[in-house]
């Protein structure tokens, strides 16, 4: 991984960038340390905001402008999970920007999850406009081409974001995660209808987030809303590998970056890629 693609968040301009080995695609990004979450805590508090982790892509050339790749972690992880899911995706084609959800799931300050209280998808909109905004300020970013990405309850909370400021982004990445229902009265179905926001949504053919009947209501909604939905299934028991990551580059060159002209429909394909390798994390 190059160093300049960890770089913490800082006011300045982005520093010279230095490289060293990329990853190969095939190892895994690091062992999977699990939080023991204390939940005898007396008091798991919310963040009074949330902190961000800002990568900077190898060779980076302020003439260009960039896609901005918005990551938006797991439970129990933090905004540096997307140190360790862009070195697959791509270490050259993005700014990288990793959000850190508001509440606090461990008593040390690593894990952090996305609330499903009420009002909690109108907060994480603000914490990520917010970021983005500073993104903006330190990098060149294409303004149109701004893709909200997230994994279980990061690309549920993802997902809420981009219906709701549908037209603030270029497309939004799910992997795993829940689909908002029907009956979110927040959501302006006509401006959704006309919006038809590009969605890729990555599955485990065996995992909990595949459940038929699930699946089934989310394409539903998809259609509500008439959403350019292209679906994405994996023989693993996680959605978390290397080939979809991968698949994330792809699908963003291909949908956004630089459109083919195919027909849009919300369709799935079940992918079995020998290559691909499960990946894990650190939560700190």
């Amino acid at each position: 991984m190059s160093g300049s693609l960890s770089r913490r968040w800082n006011l300045g301009p982005p520093a010279e960038t230095t490289t060293s080995d990329e990853p190969d695609g095939t190892a895994l990004l690091s062992d999977h340390a699990a939080l023991q979450h204390d939940t005898s805590a007396a008091d798991l508090s919310l963040a009074p905001r949330s902190s961000l982790q800002l990568l900077s892509p190898l060779h980076y050339q302020a003439g260009y402008q960039y896609p901005l790749l918005v990551w938006l972690h797991s439970a129990g992880h933090n905004e540096r999970q997307i140190e360790q899911v862009m070195p697959y995706i791509s270490t050259r084609n993005y700014v990288g920007l990793g959000v850190r959800a508001p509440r606090a799931t461990d008593v040390r300050g690593f894990g952090f999850d996305w609330s499903t209280n009420p009002g909690a998808a109108a907060k994480a909109c603000e914490h990520v406009c917010l970021a983005i905004e500073q993104a903006q300020a330190a990098f060149s970013v294409h303004p149109d081409r701004i893709i909200l990405a997230g994994y279980g309850s990061g690309a549920a909370m993802a997902c809420q974001v981009a219906l709701l400021h549908s037209d603030r982004f270029a497309g939004v990445v799910r992997a795993g995660g829940e689909f908002p229902s029907s009956g979110d009265a927040a959501l302006d179905f006509k401006r959704l209808r006309a919006r038809r926001l590009p969605m890729l949504w990555l599955q485990a053919a065996n995992g909990v987030d595949d459940e038929p009947q699930t699946l089934a209501r989310d394409i539903s909604m998809a259609q509500m809303i008439r959403a350019q939905v292209e679906i994405r299934q994996y023989q693993d028991d996680d959605v978390m590998n290397t080939t979809a990551l991968k698949d994330i580059d792809r699908w963003c060159f291909d949908k956004i970056i630089s459109p083919r002209p195919d027909a849009t429909r919300v369709g799935d394909s079940v992918v079995d890629d020998a290559d691909r390798t499960m990946v894990g994390f650190s939560s700190n």
